[in-house]
């Protein structure tokens, strides 16, 4: 199964539960490499769909080939269809006991969700504190904590770097927030000395969820590199996309034409195609009823026409 099925479903069961608009696939073709473009009717009305990725298909063989074999061991004997959607930054295990473990996990969180449910795996991680000063009351913060560093900063006592770069996507939870950041808290102040460090064992969470109605497993994500900084390559992307995709669409006589773009965020709040939406002129998706954005298993309508909405 490949990440363009995972949104194309998506995108239908959101237009389902959020719209109201049941639609079922008549057919799919990929006009262009990594594309997949679907007519789908609700009995009224035809959708024409296509689903693009955010970035450029990687490039490194190596990751690529190790996730399509990830895929085929998670999904051995595992009924249904999953999507795991990897934090950026996040690798993948090659072998060793880190895969065993991750494949245990995730297999392990799949197994247990009903269709149309996601859940976090709890990947181990460490994240280090060390001691620089007594004096001060600060807490730099690098990788994933990186947003609390004010919050972190207001109970230190002395100076500290705390190096989360391990720690690529927080479970949604406040609660274990709060708990990580009160241990912390609480490893730091039991530093005596200035240059020593403390490891804390946390998780890293990467969100798996069961789809309603496809078969088999994907892994959605990019390797490390290539996610470093994505925010001009995002925009360059999304209107060379939206370019190609409107005039298909438009040809198709379709009732109803969406776009999908798949995006590679820690969450859907990070996104950052929504920005670059609001700077293209409104003639390059002039037509289109929905183009919308998936990522870590969730639907967003960077646009919707107002006659869609009726």
């Amino acid at each position: 199964m490949r990440e363009q099925d995972v949104c194309l479903e998506l995108l239908l069961d959101w237009l389902a539960d959020e719209r109201g608009r049941r639609f079922e696939i008549e057919r799919t073709e990929e006009p262009a490499p990594g594309v997949l473009a679907a007519v789908a009717t609700d009995g009224a009305r035809r959708l024409a769909a296509e689903v693009h990725p955010l970035l450029e298909p990687t490039r490194n063989d190596a990751w690529a080939s190790n996730r399509e074999r990830l895929e085929v061991q998670i999904a051995s004997g595992l009924p249904g269809g999953y999507a795991l959607w990897l934090p950026p930054g996040a690798d993948l295990p090659a072998g060793g006991s880190a895969e065993e473990e991750l494949v245990r996990l995730v297999r392990e969180v799949a197994s247990a969700l009903e269709p149309g449910q996601r859940a976090d795996v709890p990947v181990p991680v460490s994240i280090f504190i060390k001691k620089q000063q007594d004096e001060g009351s600060l807490m730099s913060v690098s990788g994933g904590l990186n947003r609390y560093w004010a919050r972190l900063s207001e109970r230190a006592r002395g100076t500290y770097d705390l190096d989360s770069t391990r720690l690529h996507r927080l479970p949604e939870s406040a609660e274990h927030v709060e708990r990580l950041c009160e241990t912390v808290w609480e490893r730091a102040a039991a530093i005596e000395s200035a240059g020593q460090w403390v490891e804390i064992e946390t998780i890293d969470a990467w969100t798996v969820q069961r789809l309603a109605g496809a078969e088999g497993f994907a892994i959605i994500g990019r390797p490390p590199e290539e996610l470093a900084d994505v925010g001009l390559a995002v925009r360059r992307n999304l209107r060379r996309l939206l370019a190609e995709a409107t005039p298909r669409l438009h040809e198709s006589g379709a009732e109803v034409k969406a776009l999908v773009a798949t995006g590679y965020y820690a969450h859907m709040e990070d996104e950052g195609a929504t920005t670059a939406m609001r700077g293209y002129d409104p003639a390059l998706y002039a037509g289109l009823d929905f183009v919308c954005l998936v990522a870590d298993g969730q639907v967003k309508a960077l646009m919707e026409a107002r006659v869609a909405r009726a």
